[in-house]
C-alpha cells in the first residue's frame, strides 16, 4: 500500500463521524435539547437511553479529536502526492451528511431559536421586534421550545435567513421536530452543494479535488458544526461560494449572489471586500459586482426596515469567551468602564486582523494554484485571508462561524494556513461541548468552565504567535535541499545527458 496513513486518515474520519451519530441517537442529553412534535416516522430519529453529561461531552470531544487527527494526517499525505478518488470522497461526504442529518441536531439549542423566528414570520409577525416569548404568551409550542439564553432575543440574521426560516415554519406547522428537520436539510443540501461547487472550482487536477473532498465534504468538525448542529451558515455560505465561481463570467451574478449571501449573514460581506479584490484589475466589472450586491441587499432589506440591524448592533458590544481577546476585556473594563471598554475591543479586533491580514500575505501569495483562473484565484486567496484573520482576531466567535475560512482555504495549495485554521476550528468545537445551556454536573461543568474559559483564549493567543512565527517564515528565501550547486569549471563545460 502507497499511503497506508492516507487509508488511516480516512479511517479515523470516519470513526468521528460515527460517534458523532451515535451521540445523536442516544436521544435528548446536554448536548441535544428535545424536539417536541411529530410525526415520529421522519427524521430525525433518536433513542431516550438519557446519557449522562459527561458520556456526551466525552463522545463529541473524542469525535473532534479523531476528526482533527485524521485531517492532520490526510493534508500530510496528500502534501506527499497522495491522491485518493475525490468522486468516491465526496459520495462518502453526501452519505456522511445524510446520517448526521437523520440525528437530531446537537451541540447547542440554537436552531430552536430559528424555529421560533420562522414561526414569528409565518405567524404575521416580526422577528426582528418579537421573540420567543411572544410565542409563550400565546401558548405556541414552537416559542415554548426555546431555551435560554434565546428566549426573549430578536433575530440577528438577515432576511434571506429568515426566509429560510419562514420557509420551515410553513411546513412544519405547530411542529418543532418538523422545522427543524426542514432547516437541517436544507443546511445539509447547501452543505452538499458547495462541496460540488468546491470541486468544479478546483479543476480537473485530482490531487486537488481530493483536498477539497477531504477538507470539505468528509471534515468531521465542519459535519459537527455546519450540519449536526444545525445552524443556519452551511446556508448562508453557499451562496459567497457561488459568487466566487461565478465572478470572472458574470460579475453581475456574482453580486447578486454575494448580496444574497451577506442578507441571511451580515459578516459574509468579507466575501464582497475579496471579490472586489479578484476584480481590482477591471473597474467596470468591479461597478457590476458592487452595483448588484447593493441593489440585493436594497431590495431584501427594505421589506423589514431599519429594525433588522438593531440586534447587530447590540451583538458588536458581546465578548465570547473562548477568544484570545477575553484576556484582556477585564483589564480595559477596569481602566475605562464596561461601555467604552467594549467598543475598544471591537476596535482592537480590527486592528489585530488587518495585523494578520498583513502577517499572512505573503503565506496566503505563495498558496494561490497557478493552474486556477486568476480571478478566482485571487478572490478565493483574499477569502481564505480575510475569514481567517477575522475568525482569529474578533471579540465573539463561535465555531460554526469557520465554514467562511474552510471553504475558499480547500481551493489553495496546502500551506501554513491550514494547520492554523485546523488548530482554530478543533479548540474551538473542544470549547463548545456539549453545548446547551442547562445545569451540568460538577465535574463537567468544571472542564467546560476550564476548557472554554482558560483553555480556550490562551490557546487562541497560541496560535496568533503562531501566525507570526508563519509569517517570518514566509519571508525567509527558500532553502535549497542537498545544499547549494557547486559552480562549474569553466574548462569543463556541462553536457547535456540523455
Amino acid at each position: 500500500m502507497e499511503h497506508p496513513f492516507g487509508c488511516i486518515a480516512l479511517g479515523l474520519c470516519a470513526l468521528a463521524i460515527g460517534l458523532l451519530v451515535l451521540t445523536g441517537l442516544l436521544g435528548p442529553s446536554a448536548a441535544q435539547p428535545p424536539l417536541p412534535g411529530g410525526p415520529s416516522w421522519l427524521p430525525p430519529y433518536r433513542f431516550t437511553a438519557r446519557p449522562a453529561a459527561g458520556t456526551v461531552t466525552g463522545l463529541l470531544l473524542a469525535s473532534a479529536l479523531l476528526g482533527a487527527l485524521g485531517l492532520g494526517l490526510a493534508l500530510r499525505e496528500l502534501g506527499r502526492g497522495w491522491a485518493p478518488d475525490p468522486g468516491r470522497l465526496t459520495v462518502g461526504g453526501a452519505v456522511a451528511a445524510l446520517a448526521v442529518v437523520c440525528v437530531p441536531p446537537m451541540g447547542s439549542a440554537d436552531h430552536l431559536v430559528y424555529a421560533a423566528y420562522g414561526r414569528l414570520a409565518a405567524g404575521g409577525g416580526d422577528p426582528y421586534r418579537d421573540t420567543a416569548a411572544t410565542l409563550v404568551r400565546d401558548g405556541d409550542p414552537v416559542g415554548r421550545a426555546v431555551e435560554a439564553p434565546w428566549t426573549d432575543v430578536p433575530s440577528v440574521y438577515g432576511p434571506v435567513a429568515t426566509a429560510e426560516q419562514w420557509l420551515a415554519a410553513r411546513v412544519g406547522g405547530s411542529s418543532v421536530h418538523t422545522i427543524v428537520l426542514v432547516l437541517t436539510l436544507l443546511g445539509a443540501a447547501a452543505f452538499v452543494l458547495t462541496g460540488l461547487l468546491l470541486q468544479r472550482a478546483a479543476g480537473p487536477d485530482r490531487t486537488a479535488r481530493a483536498r477539497v473532498a477531504i477538507l470539505w465534504s468528509l471534515n468531521p468538525l465542519l459535519l459537527f458544526v455546519a450540519v449536526g448542529a444545525g445552524h443556519l451558515d452551511a446556508f448562508a455560505l453557499v451562496f459567497a461560494v457561488g459568487a466566487l465561481l461565478a465572478v470572472r463570467r458574470s460579475p453581475v451574478l456574482a453580486g447578486v449572489l454575494v448580496g444574497l449571501a451577506c442578507a441571511a449573514k451580515v459578516s459574509l460581506g468579507l466575501y464582497v471586500l475579496a471579490l472586489a479584490w479578484g476584480l481590482r484589475g477591471r473597474p467596470r466589472a468591479l461597478a457590476a459586482l458592487l452595483g448588484s450586491a447593493l441593489a440585493v441587499g436594497v431590495a431584501t432589506y427594505l421589506p423589514v426596515g431599519l429594525g433588522a440591524f438593531d440586534q447587530m448592533r447590540e451583538n458588536t458590544k458581546l465578548v465570547s469567551l473562548a477568544v484570545p481577546l477575553r484576556l484582556v476585556l477585564k483589564p480595559m473594563e477596569a481602566a475605562f468602564g464596561h461601555d467604552t471598554a467594549r467598543s475598544l475591543i471591537g476596535l482592537l479586533g480590527w486592528v489585530l486582523g488587518a495585523l494578520v491580514v498583513w502577517l499572512l500575505a505573503r503565506t496566503t501569495a505563495r498558496a494561490r494554484p497557478a493552474a486556477m483562473d486568476g480571478v478566482l484565484r485571487d478572490s478565493a486567496a483574499a477569502a481564505a485571508l480575510l475569514s481567517l484573520a477575522w475568525l482569529l482576531t474578533t471579540p465573539y466567535s463561535l465555531p460554526w462561524y469557520d465554514v467562511a475560512a474552510w471553504a475558499p482555504l480547500v481551493l489553495l495549495a496546502p500551506s501554513a494556513l491550514d494547520g492554523l485554521l485546523l488548530a482554530r476550528t478543533t479548540l474551538l468545537v473542544c470549547a463548545y461541548v456539549p453545548g446547551r445551556v442547562v445545569p451540568l454536573p460538577d465535574a463537567v461543568d468544571t472542564f467546560q468552565r476550564t476548557v472554554r474559559g482558560t483553555v480556550g483564549p490562551w490557546g487562541g493567543a497560541a496560535i496568533l504567535v503562531a501566525v507570526v512565527l508563519v509569517s517570518r517564515r514566509a519571508g525567509e528565501p527558500p532553502r535549497l535541499r542537498g545544499g547549494p550547486p557547486r559552480p562549474r569549471s569553466p574548462r569543463s563545460p556541462a553536457v547535456p545527458r540523455s
